[in-house]
């Protein structure tokens, strides 16, 4: 097994035969993108009950004139305790699309950060013998990479003695 080693800026335009940027150009897009990720995440699904929903009674508590009491119209009413919320949270959608060149620029950005802080490294693909966590953490730490790694491959790993299950 080959050791990674940690490419620059340079190197790593000449390896993905793209341009990365060489200032802080595009933080805007990585900005965005993150946003947007984090932004797609999010379920959405919370809400609370108005006075149409609650289910309380519709009918007068008690007549509008005589009693000494202040006028009430129904007891689903904001004001009284059990009643409704008045404009709390309801189920929406919170994603956000962006363009692809946006996402394209992003990456670039940050493959040019991981470059420019000398934490991209280049290697050859794990020769693993089977689908096995065990073996791919073995490969990384041979590799001299730490635990937590993204790996981006050019083509998917095969495995030559996989047998079917079913």
């Amino acid at each position: 097994m080959s050791k990674a080693k940690a490419i620059n800026l340079t190197a790593a335009e000449k390896a993905l035969g793209v341009e990365l940027f060489k200032n802080r150009k595009a933080s805007q897009a990585l900005h965005e993108a993150v946003t947007a990720y984090q932004a797609n995440r999010r379920a959405g699904t919370h809400a609370t009950l108005t006075k149409a929903t609650v289910d309380l009674s519709g009918t007068k508590p008690w007549r509008q004139k005589g009693t000494g009491r202040a006028r009430a119209g129904y007891k689903s009413s904001p004001v009284w305790r059990g009643g409704g919320v008045v404009f709390g949270p309801h189920p929406r959608d919170y994603s956000k699309n962006l363009p692809k060149t946006v996402l394209r620029t992003a990456l670039r950005r940050a493959i040019s950060d991981l470059a420019t802080a000398g934490t991209l490294h280049t290697g050859s693909a794990p020769a693993l013998k089977a689908p096995k966590t065990k073996e791919l953490i073995g490969w990384i730490k041979e590799s001299g990479l730490p635990l937590s790694v993204l790996l981006v491959l050019s083509k998917p790993l095969c495995f030559p003695s996989r047998k079917r299950l079913w």
